[in-house]
């Protein structure tokens, strides 16, 4: 089945001062703000394919969803949900996103989700370059990886705001140098 898929990431989620009752709430917090960016987007909860990865999520979107809606809008709308999450938490209990979009061929099995797709959605989410972008926008709530497939495409439409993007190369385990395309909100005061 070809699908949209998003990867969420908490970062620093094992930080040592980030309790058991602050990892909770972290949870808690992801998914509430994901699902209402999700529905803001015309996308619902209770139509996608989800799985919980810990300290993140794996979400598939259903075929008939289209794959641009959740570039240019989720990533606004996350930004949104993020900031007013945040507006009275401290630093130990803010949280921030990083986010990877993908499409491609996915196959179900009784474990759950696999594929050639899912696992690039994750050596983008995972990758270090990423990483390191997010350390060095820590006014940033959100950071979203698109990959190059689903940039070019959306490009070509006219459904993103190219400026909006820099390009990122990716390299994660077996993926090398591949490039992306990341998203970080515009510049404001926290």
């Amino acid at each position: 089945m070809n699908t949209t898929l998003i990867g969420l990431d908490i970062p620093n989620f094992g930080d040592e001062r980030r309790t058991r009752d602050v990892q909770q709430f972290l949870r808690g917090s992801m998914y509430d703000v994901v699902a209402d960016s999700l529905a803001i987007t015309g996308l619902h909860w209770h139509e996608c394919h989800h799985e919980d990865r810990g300290d993140g999520a794996l979400i598939i979107a259903p075929p008939t969803a289209h794959a641009f809606h959740v570039l240019d809008p989720l990533a606004h709308h996350l930004t949104a949900r993020l900031r007013r999450a945040n507006r009275i938490t401290n630093d130990v209990a803010r949280l921030r996103l990083r986010v990877a979009v993908h499409s491609g061929d996915v196959h179900f099995d009784t474990h759950g989700v696999l594929g050639h797709a899912v696992m690039r959605l994750f050596r983008l989410l995972d990758a270090p370059a990423f990483k390191q972008a997010m350390s060095a926008a820590p006014d940033s709530d959100v950071g979203m990886l698109v990959s190059d497939d689903l940039y070019r495409a959306a490009v070509a439409d006219d459904a993103v705001d190219r400026d909006a993007y820099r390009p990122l190369y990716v390299t994660c385990k077996e993926t090398r140098n591949v490039r992306a395309h990341l998203w970080m909100p515009p510049r404001h005061a926290r």
